[in-house]
């Protein structure tokens, strides 16, 4: 008898044990700190303990590393100060990601050249791999009126992209477009991924779908026929909609983190990698989310 139930007990611990995650990444989108009052849904001000919140969750469930997904801040280079401290606070071993958002350039333009620095980033896209999968991230202000102080693309080429979204939804100054340099760089990534043998999920601050979303990329059906015919990628994650969403379409999950500035409460999610699944675990405002891989 006794060794029957030492026996049970092994099988129930080999059962919880599957079901720990082999990743985690937390996830935080629109921050956009900046000390003012409320105005509407934004509390600014409050953003500063939300993320000392977040910080707090990540680090006592041993997160990997955190993916941060753009407006960090919202008006002012000096909000970088009080912010990004608040980052420092993660364990040491736990890995802290930047990407831009449209808000990053809502700063005096003298400072633009210094936004890579600031944020510890290692370029405007980039990528990374962890466990199996590789991480995408994209600049979603790659070609924009706002950010082109920083690039200096042709000032043609930005009227085009913003010209053909005439009468769309998403016909909007404060979004951009992905241009043809990143999107040759992305298919490259795409094809490593896939040589060696690696899911993938990409990261970007605009979203690409629901469809007719006026917080969509100017490009965004350009890039989506680039990732849909791919079938090693598993999620489109992104901030720039505050009130969040999920679509699945032709194999990918698109992923819209509800923003964490637009609540009295707090927002922000801990992605869980499991073997046949991923969980996004949300906190606050932010939904719980199930992708079967």
């Amino acid at each position: 008898m006794k060794k029957i139930v030492f026996i049970l007990i092994l099988i129930l611990l080999g059962s919880c044990a599957k079901k720990e995650p082999y990743l985690k990444v937390g996830l935080v989108a629109d921050p956009q700190y900046a000390n003012k009052p409320i105005s509407g849904k934004r509390h600014y001000k409050e953003t500063l303990w939300k993320l000392e919140e977040a910080i707090d969750t990540f680090n006592h469930h041993n997160i990997d590393f955190v993916q941060n997904l753009g407006d960090i801040i919202d008006v002012e280079w000096e909000s970088f100060d009080a912010i990004l401290p608040i980052y420092y606070k993660l364990k040491p071993g736990i890995e802290n990601h930047q990407l831009l958002g449209n808000h990053e350039f809502s700063i005096d333009s003298t400072h633009f050249k210094d936004l890579l620095k600031r944020l510890s980033m290692p370029n405007y896209y980039y990528s990374y791999s962890k466990k199996g999968w590789k991480f995408i991230i994209l600049d979603a202000t790659d070609y924009s009126y706002y950010s082109n102080a920083l690039h200096n693309h042709d000032i043609r080429e930005i009227d085009l992209y913003f010209e053909k979204t005439k009468n769309q939804s998403n016909s909007q100054r404060w979004n951009s477009a992905m241009g043809a340099e990143q999107q040759n760089w992305l298919k490259k990534e795409l094809e490593q991924a896939n040589l060696l043998e690696q899911k993938v999920i990409l990261f970007s601050h605009m979203p690409l779908r629901p469809k007719d979303d006026p917080h969509n990329l100017w490009n965004d059906q350009e890039i989506i026929d680039i990732i849909e015919q791919n079938l090693d990628i598993v999620a489109f994650i992104n901030g720039h909609n505050h009130s969040g969403g999920h679509v699945f379409k032709n194999g990918i999950h698109y992923i819209t983190l509800f923003g964490m500035v637009d609540t009295p409460i707090s927002s922000y999610g801990i992605l869980e990698f499991y073997k046949d699944s991923l969980m996004l675990r949300g906190y606050g405002n932010q939904k719980n989310i199930r992708i079967e891989l």
